[in-house]
């Protein structure tokens, strides 16, 4: 249910492995065969494969023997109504994946961060291990399961959806890490209780010989690992009794028991923004919980620029910086990458689609940074325009429908010493596929312009 748009994403990789297997799959998704070409031509090679699109049909639910549910799949959809009411099990992909595979699995979930600490961690991890890297990056862990060993480490990005693979399973991944918990998604939830408590899935049913790694200096984080069974390790900004890891004195240190690690100095980690030394004090805790050297995890610091699409320098132009951070798709995530250019004049390329989402600080955030704006048609657009209209902040460039329109605006704006930033701070659904596709448009007109 829900073919979705990754070429190694839930939906394509569950139909994929279903296929492989010999069943007789059916796929359905609401969005016309158009959307899905490449998909579809995968798909065509096996004769056990049927495909309906455009709509849902009620007798596909209650047919079926069991249903794999697209993350993007909201759990109040009706067709799922009626799939329970016939008793019809419902699944992701990682339920499917937790029933085949005794891989140990470090799962890293939070609001923002994610895709940065899991990715940090795996560079670290694979010092030490055979390790493998999915989840909501765009890769299901189905899409890679067949070059899975039992004896090896999956180091899973986590979406609250994704957990939900997890507590069908009944099971918490070996490593438990939560980068932070601040309101999201509430186009998909009833309220923000009821998110925070899809998070605290990845801890859940944890035993006390696994670890949990959360952030000491987010407050919602703090009360909610309170409940954890696992052993706990801390990361904070701030020196703190206790186990795990803390910056003093210019250095990150790692500290369990008696036994204190100096890691490295702050001055080795590569990546913009304060906001990304919580990253690496997640992974730092998480390999040194398993037993990676720390002249190793030192060596993946050093070496680590990041992930694409999260301050991702794409190209100089004339004097002109071209920053890609379209996984900022809510206002605190846009708040961090402006404090990373505040001395410098910055065209921000925001807004877009609303998640129900606050948009109060991002106008703040902006009067106090003073870029100029290029905003995206969108909900969480009108938001953002009336807040600014509120505290008088009229900068703004224009309003665009595309890409091209927004960066033709900000090219002809900028010069040289400006940083050109598309930190959207909201979704991208309506004028792009996805976030990724926002940030892949992006950088393909970036690196067309010549560099003189």
């Amino acid at each position: 249910m829900g073919l979705g748009g990754y070429a190694q994403g839930s939906g394509l990789a569950a139909a994929l492995f279903f296929a492989k297997a010999g069943s007789k799959v059916l796929v359905t998704d609401m969005k016309p065969a158009s959307f899905f070409a490449s998909a579809i031509t995968k798909l065509k090679k096996y004769p056990n494969v049927r495909m309906v699109f455009g709509k849902h049909r009620e007798q596909d639910f209650i047919q079926a023997d069991l249903i794999i549910k697209n993350p993007d799949v909201p759990k109040s959809s009706p067709y799922l109504r009626v799939a329970k009411e016939y008793g019809v099990p419902v699944w992701g992909d990682w339920t499917v994946f937790l029933a085949v595979s005794d891989a140990m699995i470090v799962g890293v979930t939070g609001s923002k961060g994610k895709s940065t600490t899991a990715t940090l961690i795996h560079e670290m991890v694979r010092q030490q291990y055979r390790a493998h890297l999915c989840g909501n990056i765009g890769v299901s862990p189905l899409a890679i399961v067949q070059k899975i060993n039992n004896d090896d480490v999956v180091v899973a990005e986590l979406s609250s959806w994704g957990l939900h693979g997890f507590e069908k399973a009944r099971i918490s991944p070996h490593v438990a890490v939560i980068t932070n918990l601040f309101p999201e998604h509430l186009n998909k939830y009833k309220n923000i209780g009821e998110y925070y408590k899809d998070k605290e899935i990845i801890f859940r049913y944890q035993k006390s010989d696994d670890w949990c790694i959360a952030n000491r200096d987010n407050a919602e984080t703090k009360k909610r690992v309170a409940q954890a069974k696992s052993t706990v390790l801390w990361f904070s900004k701030k020196p703190f009794r206790g186990d795990g890891a803390c910056i003093k004195d210019t250095s990150i240190f790692f500290s369990q028991g008696t036994e204190k690690t100096r890691i490295c100095a702050v001055s080795d980690i590569q990546l913009l923004g304060a906001h990304n030394l919580e990253n690496v004090l997640a992974a730092v805790c998480t390999a040194m919980c398993m037993g990676v050297p720390a002249r190793a995890i030192q060596k993946s610091i050093k070496e680590f620029r990041g992930v694409p699409g999260r301050m991702e320098l794409v190209k100089t132009v004339g004097g002109v910086a071209y920053y890609n951070d379209t996984t900022a798709t809510m206002p605190d995530a846009a708040i961090a990458a402006l404090d990373v250019f505040a001395h410098k004049n910055v065209i921000l390329l925001v807004g877009g689609a609303d998640k129900k989402l606050n948009y109060r600080e991002l106008a703040r955030a902006i009067k106090k940074r003073a870029p100029k704006l290029v905003l995206f048609k969108g909900a969480a657009t009108e938001k953002l325009m009336q807040e600014l209209e509120k505290i008088k902040y009229h900068k703004i460039l224009g309003i665009v429908t595309g890409m091209k329109d927004a960066l033709h605006i900000a090219h002809a704006e900028a010069k040289r010493g400006d940083v050109v930033l598309l930190s959207p701070g909201a979704a991208s659904f309506g004028i792009f596929k996805n976030e990724f596709d926002r940030g892949d448009q992006f950088c393909a007109l970036v690196r067309k312009f010549p560099s003189h």
